[in-house]
């Protein structure tokens, strides 16, 4: 009875030991996991950027990493070419609007992502980038843009340079062959943004691409990107603008703004329209040469026709009032005038949804808009079939 008792105690004591083993070394293991997984994250959340630089004339030059800051580049890190190479290392930014710029030398600089894994930048007759994906990707699509616009900058200089023994003929020949290299890099970059849209890199370049599209353009844009991508500062603006746009489309009613006249009384839009007249809305300014160049005819439309019931009411992008006045008694313009003097920056712009001036709108006696941007006979032959 005895021995059974004591070979019950050993059994027991040798069970419990065991369980005390096995929880440590569950212990052990599991720390040891936890551990092999943060390192494992640790090195996956990085990014290096690996370089070769082919001229020796290089070797000991500075290699410069920069982050844009506001308009400018900030430098983020140095480092130095040593035996034809250089690394980057850091943090990597998931953020499809944070891109870097390597800048050596006289080099072009190169733009890539810190994107976690490792880049190759190699620099010698020409740069190229590998390695990571949306880098590649990226850097690819560069190459084809650049050469179009090489092509596009060859050709403006010439126009520029040539311009007093270019003929007629060939001068048109150079505009055709401009605007369809402009039609190129259009698709080239509209097609990536499609293809991409679902990593950073096509991300990336509708992010900083789509201000330069047609309204059309941005609008299908627009319908590809996610609830993430719209929040980005610069395609929320663009939305904004859409909106303001369709606000502001043939067949609307004009929208209200208040500004000051040249005496510094506040003069509101619609003062003026929906109060029974056809009424030209005229967005000038004194510094803009082609806005100067059709007011003579605006005088003259003007006198014929408003007796008959057409007002013209001119949105001044000025800045300074002084000289805003002194041009209104230059040019002895004789419509109501109004402006906030923020020139650029005024709001109205993107009320209106407008990048450049001259700008005008046709309003009809109830104040619905019934063309845009009708200049010279177009105009005039516009207002004939009004006023009958």
């Amino acid at each position: 009875m005895a021995q059974n008792a004591f070979v019950f105690y050993v059994t027991l004591h040798t069970f419990v030991a065991y369980k005390k083993q096995k929880k440590i070394f569950m212990k052990k293991s599991l720390f040891l996991l936890l551990a092999a997984t943060l390192l494992w994250s640790c090195q996956n959340a990085t990014f290096t950027i690996k370089g070769t630089v082919a001229d020796p004339a290089l070797e000991g030059a500075n290699v410069y990493l920069q982050e844009r800051v506001d308009n400018n580049f900030a430098t983020l890190e140095t480092a130095v070419v040593h035996n034809g190479t250089f690394t980057f290392t850091g943090m990597a930014i998931e953020d499809a609007n944070v891109v870097y710029r390597i800048s050596l030398g006289e080099h072009p600089p190169v733009f890539v992502f810190p994107e976690r894994g490792t880049t190759e930048v190699a620099f010698g007759d020409v740069i190229t980038v590998s390695g990571t994906r949306a880098n590649t990707l990226f850097h690819e699509f560069r190459i084809e843009n650049d050469k179009f616009m090489s092509e596009r900058t060859t050709i403006f200089l010439r126009l520029i340079n040539e311009s007093e023994t270019l003929t007629d003929e060939l001068r048109e020949e150079m505009f055709a062959e401009q605007a369809e290299l402009a039609a190129k890099m259009e698709e080239l970059t509209t097609t990536f943004i499609r293809k991409n849209i679902g990593n950073r890199a096509g991300r990336h370049v509708l992010i900083t691409w789509i201000g330069g599209f047609s309204s059309a353009i941005q609008e299908k844009l627009i319908a590809l990107a996610d609830d993430n991508l719209r929040a980005y500062p610069a395609v929320a603006h663009i939305i904004t603008r859409l909106e303001n746009a369709r606000n502001v489309a043939i067949g609307k009613r004009f929208v209200d703004f208040t500004m000051n006249d040249p005496e510094g009384n506040e003069v509101s839009l619609s003062d003026f329209a929906g109060q029974g007249n056809y009424v030209l809305l005229s967005f000038w300014a004194i510094w803009c040469g082609p806005c100067i160049q059709i007011i003579p005819h605006l005088k003259e439309l003007y006198s014929q026709y408003k007796s008959k019931g057409f007002e013209i009411v001119g949105v001044s992008l000025d800045r300074s009032h002084d000289e805003w006045i002194a041009g209104i008694e230059r040019l002895n313009i004789p419509w109501p005038q109004m402006s906030d003097m923020k020139m650029m920056q005024s709001p109205v712009i993107e009320l209106y949804a407008f990048t450049g001036i001259p700008h005008s709108l046709l309003l009809d006696r109830e104040g619905i808009i019934i063309a845009k941007n009708l200049r010279g006979d177009e105009l005039e032959r516009k207002l004939a079939e009004l006023m009958l």
